[in-house]
């Protein structure tokens, strides 16, 4: 990739600065890989369906590279039944977004609809304009998290399929006692336990996403997944849903504050 000929999306963004890639964990390489893929694919068709396929496409690769590369990495404890990470903000871009939608419209799934748009709507009052640590502190988990396990789990998202810990307790201390916990590791007394290589492709795979989403002139920002889909099965039910626009999904965009990432508050949302 020539600088005359660097995707503009991509500039001023972390692929350019080595500096950044280490502390917002991200591999360059497959960021780059997955950026080209992306372009590509978009450039014979951007509406929802080629936006959904992108998003199975990416998906599926990056598990690919997850398959390949885990036997050499650290064990962890996740297992079917662990949620404790299930309780804070997932960040999705709008194809991951089409993907979970196409999930729960399916009719195999014998979803009652009604009742969890219900149940997306109370969720999404409940974590309106909080931060994943207030969520930590709150005990609010994801509102497709039932009984221990993720009801959309063929479907889920990029960073939970990156998201893997060495050690089941400290998951548990960071949602019950999250302050002392993060105390622990900034001071050094304690390690972080979450493994370092799935996360960084993850990340790697999604910014590509983004980006290449950017550089088309299409939605490309980051979305709270509960708060977005309550918003998408709202379109869906009104036969709306290729009408949507950024702005119907702004309420569910994902702003930094600080070191964290939150919704706009509740009394902002107009929907």
């Amino acid at each position: 990739m020539s600088n005359e000929r660097a995707p503009k999306a991509l500039k001023d963004s972390i692929r350019s600065d080595p500096d950044q890639w280490t502390e917002h964990l991200i591999e360059p390489t497959t960021l780059e890989a997955f950026f080209k893929d992306c372009t590509g694919m978009l450039a014979t068709g951007c509406g929802h369906r080629e936006q959904r396929e992108m998003a199975d496409a990416v998906i599926g690769d990056i598990d690919d590279v997850w398959a390949a590369i885990e036997p050499d990495q650290p064990s962890y404890a996740c297992h079917k039944g662990c949620s404790w990470c299930c309780h804070q903000n997932v960040m999705v871009t709008f194809p991951e977004l089409l993907k979970v939608l196409d999930f729960l419209a399916d009719p195999r799934e014998n979803r009652t609809r009604d009742g969890l748009r219900k149940h997306l709507d109370e969720r999404a009052g409940e974590i309106a304009g909080k931060t994943s640590n207030q969520r930590f502190d709150e005990q609010i988990a994801c509102a497709f998290l039932e009984q221990g396990s993720c009801s959309i789990h063929p479907a889920r998202p990029l960073q939970c399929r990156g998201g893997f810990s060495e050690d089941d307790n400290y998951c548990r201390d960071l949602l019950e006692d999250r302050e002392t916990t993060q105390d622990a590791i900034h001071n050094g007394a304690e390690a972080g336990k979450f493994l370092l290589a799935p996360k960084m492709i993850y990340n790697s795979a999604q910014l590509a996403m983004a980006s290449a989403l950017k550089d088309a002139e299409l939605d490309g920002r980051a979305y709270e997944l509960t708060m977005a889909v309550a918003i998408l099965l709202e379109f869906l039910e009104a036969d709306r849903l290729g009408e949507l626009t950024p702005d119907d999904l702004s309420p569910a965009a994902l702003t930094k504050i600080d070191d964290n990432f939150a919704t706009p508050p509740s009394d902002s949302n107009n929907r």
